[in-house]
């Protein structure tokens, strides 16, 4: 009873947090370049099978740090659920919008940005030109080029589909458009900025397989429609959880009422 009691908790858990992760895409419908978090509650014995097939260290997988050894099958009745969350990097649509800052990446890859915590990449084309000229994303972090940030020191600037810069009519920068041999396991940091895993290193995609189009951007990912039924579907298997943790709790105390009383003598 305490275990089943246990199981309800922890799904409950799970469920708030798949709850938290689609409001939070919902939010984004319409943020540019933003991309949605794909969650998944599976049993972990099935979700074992699934990464076992796939050749995935089932382990490190189920969870971010290492299982002691021979701790599996004890880990696995205590956390008999597992929630799989992966970043959904398929496109957006593509909106004409006219501003020459304004820049969509029409294949695969990300935008290259500079932050105080280092290089973090984004599909969120609408820029803007700082005071130093520079090319930055609305928080005002860098857009970063073969050369380091891309500055506008001219009078006038256009962005070619292979994505170099040119300025005044002569080519100034390229922009750096990066891509990840898993770019599922990005993760959002905020500010529609992604990181990858540490053990994940970016690779810049060639010249000649870079396509962006100046003056459009790319919206969100997320189909409303489809999360708002997620987030029913979510919120009904916490509640039917919920039931579940209330029953489990009136029956044990309705059994530890009925055990037999002993009095001192």
């Amino acid at each position: 009873m305490i275990r089943s009691m246990n199981t309800a908790e922890q799904a409950m858990k799970l469920q708030q947090t798949r709850i938290d992760t689609l409001a939070n895409n919902l939010a984004n419908v319409n943020t540019a370049g933003f991309r949605q978090v794909l969650t998944r509650v599976t049993e972990a014995g099935a979700e074992e099978a699934r990464l076992n097939e796939d050749g995935l260290n089932t382990e490190n997988a189920l969870r971010k740090t290492p299982l002691e050894p021979g701790s599996r099958d004890q880990w696995l009745q205590v956390n008999p659920l597992v929630m799989s969350q992966a970043t959904d990097v398929r496109r957006g649509a593509i909106t004409t919008t006219g501003r020459e800052t304004d820049v969509a990446i029409m294949t695969d890859g990300f935008f290259a940005v500079q932050t105080a915590a280092g290089e973090r990449f984004t599909r969120a084309g609408s820029f803007n030109i700082d005071q130093q000229n520079r090319l930055t994303t609305p928080d005002g972090n860098p857009v970063l080029g073969d050369g380091g940030p891309i500055v506008l020191n001219g009078t006038d600037f256009s962005i070619e589909p292979d994505g170099t810069v040119m300025v005044d009519g002569a080519p100034a920068n390229r922009l750096r458009i990066m891509d990840f041999a898993d770019p599922y396991k990005l993760e959002h940091e905020g500010n529609n900025l992604l990181r990858p895993p540490a053990d994940m290193e970016a690779q810049e995609v060639a010249q000649a397989d870079v396509v962006v189009s100046q003056g459009q951007v790319e919206g969100s990912n997320v189909n409303a429609i489809d999360t708002l039924v997620s987030m029913i579907a979510a919120q009904r298997a916490f509640e039917v959880q919920q039931k579940t943790l209330t029953t489990e709790d009136e029956m044990l105390a309705s059994s530890v009422n009925k055990l037999p009383r002993t009095t001192g003598g």
